[in-house]
């Protein structure tokens, strides 16, 4: 019998050990590890391209314009925190456009968000931990191109701002949505030059052609969204 005890508690450990081993490989298994800057992976039934990768993450963005939805349900001034697309981007969004294995992988992330540099906006609003956002107009310029227009005229009178950024980055920034009913230009999470009254509310945005709008479009108006996000890797 203390054989049999023995033998018994012997097999328990084996079995106790293995289930910890296969448990652990399958936690830091991610099907994103050999993931590089550029690539463009398969997520949510969509291309994502990889814009960078910081130790064991990536932060990726959706190759094409996926929808067209409003920054906001209401023409007044907001910014991302408490913004309706943002609501539904790490709601309804996240919940039905990713698969539970995927969900293991997709961050919850700081996000910082910073005012428009150069229409000085009341506020970028609090930083938010985000499953899903959209690209900040900083983050669109490190991320697609830098031709220096962005800080080179930070500090320039609002009057002598053309509005707009057009340089040798158009391309890069330019995209194409999944439905031909969707528009080609996309939303970011900036401000636009919404500092006057409700009407002027408004979130800067990467047009058809490529040109960074930076005085901002509408937020009621309906923009297409290239979602983004930080990947476990």
């Amino acid at each position: 019998m203390r054989y049999f005890l023995l033998f018994i508690a012997v097999l328990s450990l084996i079995f106790i050990l293995f289930a910890c081993t296969t448990s652990s490989a399958t936690a830091i298994d991610s099907p994103f590890s050999s993931a590089a800057i550029g690539d463009t992976i398969h997520l949510g039934g969509h291309d994502w391209r990889v814009l960078d990768i910081q130790g064991d993450r990536a932060l990726v963005v959706s190759e094409y314009i996926l929808m067209q939805r409003q920054w906001n349900f209401e023409q007044r001034l907001i910014h991302w925190d408490t913004s309706s697309l943002r609501y539904y981007l790490n709601s309804s969004f996240f919940d039905n456009a990713f698969s539970d294995e995927e969900k293991q992988f997709i961050l919850e992330t700081q996000i910082r968000n910073y005012v428009n540099p150069w229409y000085g906006t009341a506020g970028g609003g609090a930083d938010t931990m985000d499953r899903v956002f959209l690209l900040s107009l900083h983050e669109v310029v490190y991320y697609f191109g830098d031709s220096g227009t962005l800080s080179g005229l930070t500090g320039t009178p609002v009057p002598n701002l053309p509005g707009f950024i057009l340089d040798e980055y158009n391309d890069s920034r330019r995209t194409t949505a999944i439905d031909e009913d969707v528009v080609p230009w996309w939303w970011t999470r900036t401000p636009g030059r919404s500092v006057n009254s409700l009407q002027d509310a408004s979130a800067a945005a990467v047009t058809g052609a490529g040109d960074i709008f930076v005085y901002g479009i509408y937020l009621v108006t309906e923009g297409g969204v290239r979602p983004a996000l930080w990947l476990q890797l």
